[in-house]
């Protein structure tokens, strides 16, 4: 049943991302990342206190109870804050709104204690009754964040600084779903009260904001451009940059030389391997690479062709030479993947998937099939899923199998469970957790009523583990819950995982301290960077 719910509530995510691709990842110090600058950065310019930045493709409406993408968490976190958040570059969830908080022992109880002095961009006093309106109105608008709420039964406020939230049964992610990028947010009360109209503000907050963050949104253009500015009622820090003005530029070369001739302050994401080469020797730039859980994996079918034999799909394991697509497709970037989940999400040695290489084993375990064909697909949202499928196939190739290769649209990847029928018998694709949780990780892509399943495998133990994680209030059971997951999802071979990818930051060169949160991708926090020079 809970397995039900998680997938019905995360069916919306699909339609939102299918909606981008179609339109073309209390702290302040500096995060743990690997920094290189060509040539060094001696003499650099001062950085501007304007950051101007490109998203590859049109956001998502900024509305936080509805945001439920990658790009656009420069805006959505710049702008909205939650009761607790990750520290940098860590699992480990520390106080934002709320300074403090504690959960009950049998883990349905969690009492926040709200900061005092936390202003709304509005003006209106963050309080227990804010966040216990914030909390209703992500249910009420029952978008596909909705379900990180699923699980309340009731909100108390027995006083303006302590909100209670109460759940029905444990919910051993709660937590990090209340620190993930897409976790519930403070929004104004006032602006939900007097925008309410028919649709609980949502009209209202397609364009403007009702946050609490170190921005507020001054300028909102859907399609064309989002200016954010500072917003000098901040509880925390004053920000060093003042403005930050975003455009949608579709073509990632088109970047690069705005970014050379000075019209971009940084590149968020998106540059090939042999760009971020080039820039790094460039001393008017810095690389920055952060850890994020970010991973590219195979998504295989057991449903039709050559890999509905499971012992087929475990040779296939052993088939794939991880370290040779890793070094020529993500180098420095990237390593080789050794867990079914991304690196910090489960302690090291657990659901490991690593296995020997040694392609005899395909050899031998397709030579005598009737038909050796295989419809090797990649998703074409990353451009480097091309290349390291063109690896995939000649390796294939070379254990006896006759493999073609296609690039299936976004879009079209997120309607496969829809169609299976077009279904390919192998997947590339790269993505990410809701939050750094292995919940997140496992039970959206490969659960068996997964809202991101894309080729609809099936391993009805492995589920089963994870639903025991899930309400488990102890550390070391949800660990071995879910490590139990992971091993049997390896042994099923249908996921075989490739790299561990970390986010890469190009920025002028005099910029400072990098704030990088792990399941927020495509972002860092502007809040704290430091101008520099």
């Amino acid at each position: 049943m809970r397995n039900s719910i998680r997938s019905r509530r995360l069916g919306p995510l699909a339609l939102a991302l299918i909606l981008v691709a179609a339109a073309c990842g209390s702290s302040k110090s500096s995060s743990s990342s690997s920094t290189s600058s060509g040539g060094g950065s001696g003499g650099a310019a001062k950085a501007s206190d304007t950051i101007n930045l490109a998203f590859n493709a049109d956001m998502q409406v900024p509305d936080p109870d509805i945001f439920y993408e990658i790009e656009g968490n420069s805006v959505t976190t710049s702008v909205y804050e939650g009761l607790v958040r990750y520290k940098p570059d860590s699992t480990e969830i520390e106080p934002a709104i709320a300074e403090s908080f504690t959960a009950s022992p049998d883990g349905t109880t969690y009492t926040f204690k709200i900061r005092s002095g936390v202003k709304f961009h509005d003006g209106t006093t963050v309080d227990s009754a804010a966040a216990k309106a914030s909390f209703e109105r992500r249910t009420s608008v029952n978008s596909a964040p909705a379900y990180m709420l699923a699980d309340v039964t009731s909100y108390e406020t027995p006083d303006p600084s302590t909100f209670v939230v109460k759940l029905k049964n444990p919910v051993s992610p709660f937590l990090d779903y209340l620190a993930a990028p897409y976790g519930p947010k403070m929004v104004s009360p006032k602006v939900l009260q007097d925008q309410a109209g028919s649709d609980f503000a949502q009209s209202y907050l397609k364009t403007h904001d009702a946050g609490t963050g170190p921005f507020q949104m001054s300028d909102f253009v859907p399609g064309d451009h989002y200016t954010l500015t500072r917003f000098d009622g901040y509880w925390g820090t004053k920000p060093q940059v003042a403005k930050i003005a975003i455009s949608i530029i579709p073509d990632i070369s088109t970047e690069r030389l705005k970014l050379e001739s000075g019209d971009l302050s940084m590149i968020i994401h998106g540059l090939s391997l042999s760009d971020i080469d080039s820039l790094s020797k460039n001393s008017k730039f810095q690389v920055q690479r952060l850890p994020a859980l970010f991973k590219s994996l195979l998504f295989v079918n057991q449903n039709k062709g050559v890999f509905k034999d499971q012992a087929v799909r475990t040779a296939l394991r052993s088939a794939i030479d991880k370290k040779a697509i890793v070094d020529q497709v993500y180098g420095a970037n990237g390593s080789v993947s050794k867990q079914m989940y991304p690196v910090n999400v489960m302690p090291a040695g657990t659901a490991a998937d690593e296995p020997a290489l040694d392609p005899s084993k395909l050899a031998s375990a397709v030579s005598g099939l009737s038909s050796k064909t295989v419809d090797l697909a990649y998703s074409s949202d990353d451009a480097r899923n091309q290349r390291a499928t063109e690896l995939l196939q000649t390796q294939l190739q070379a254990a006896g199998l006759q493999v073609t290769t296609r690039a299936i649209p976004i879009a079209q990847v997120f309607d496969l469970p829809n169609h299976p029928d077009q279904a390919p018998d192998i997947l590339y694709a790269t993505v990410n957790p809701d939050a750094a949780h292995p919940d997140t990780w496992a039970r959206i892509f490969m659960s068996t009523k997964g809202a991101l399943n894309w080729l609809q495998c099936s391993v009805p133990a492995a589920d089963a583990a994870m639903d025991q994680g899930l309400v488990a209030t102890d550390k070391a059971a949800v660990t071995a819950a879910y490590a139990q997951a992971g091993d049997l999802l390896a042994a099923s071979g249908c996921f075989p995982m490739i790299a561990d990818i970390q986010e890469v930051i190009v920025a002028g060169a005099a910029y400072k301290n990098f704030v990088h949160q792990l399941p927020t991708l495509f972002t860092i926090r502007f809040g704290d960077l430091q101008l520099g020079g």
